[in-house]
């Protein structure tokens, strides 16, 4: 390994390695960091960027699911998907692309990184968010047993329905 950044030093940049820079005309500086890594994502274009919400993008504590405000200018944004790309590449920290950072850990780790995936994510995180059960295992005895997750409080509600109707019924 020794030899191979001694070998770095000595080779001068190549017309290869110079037309990968911004400016042609640009050279390596010393080991400064080239210009072509300082691109900004274009963030006027976002909807983030004019438009005021509750809440930081980057909190110290994130939420397991983006807040509602936020989640919903990012389901109307066009540049949502290059957002979550960008967040994605750049192994960003908060709410991205109505992402959170535990989301798009989860896309990398299942090899799905779309819109589509992160939605998916999001819903699942609002419908077992405070469960005490695992995904698809909640019912009226959770809901008993105090938990409140979407699954739950849909179980308590239809047991409640079906009650009704059945008072209803003999009266």
């Amino acid at each position: 390994m020794t030899t191979l950044i001694a070998s770095r030093e000595q080779t001068p940049y190549s017309d290869t390695t110079a037309s990968m820079q911004p400016d042609p005309e640009a050279r390596h500086n010393g080991g400064d960091a080239s210009e072509s890594f300082a691109q900004r994502f274009p963030i006027e274009s976002a909807r983030c960027a004019t438009a005021s919400v509750e809440g930081d993008w980057v909190p110290d504590r994130e939420q397991s699911v983006v807040p509602q405000d936020q989640a919903a200018l990012c389901k109307r944004c066009d540049g949502r998907a290059t957002c979550l790309l960008w967040a994605l590449a750049g192994d960003e920290e908060g709410y991205w692309a109505g992402t959170t950072t535990k989301d798009r850990e989860q896309m990398r780790a299942i090899g799905r990184e779309d819109i589509d995936t992160a939605d998916w994510l999001q819903r699942m995180a609002r419908n077992t968010d405070g469960a005490l059960h695992e995904p698809g295992k909640g019912g009226i005895s959770q809901y008993r047993k105090n938990c409140r997750c979407m699954e739950c409080r849909s179980a308590n509600t239809k047991r409640r329905a079906a009650e009704r109707a059945r008072r209803a019924a003999a009266a």
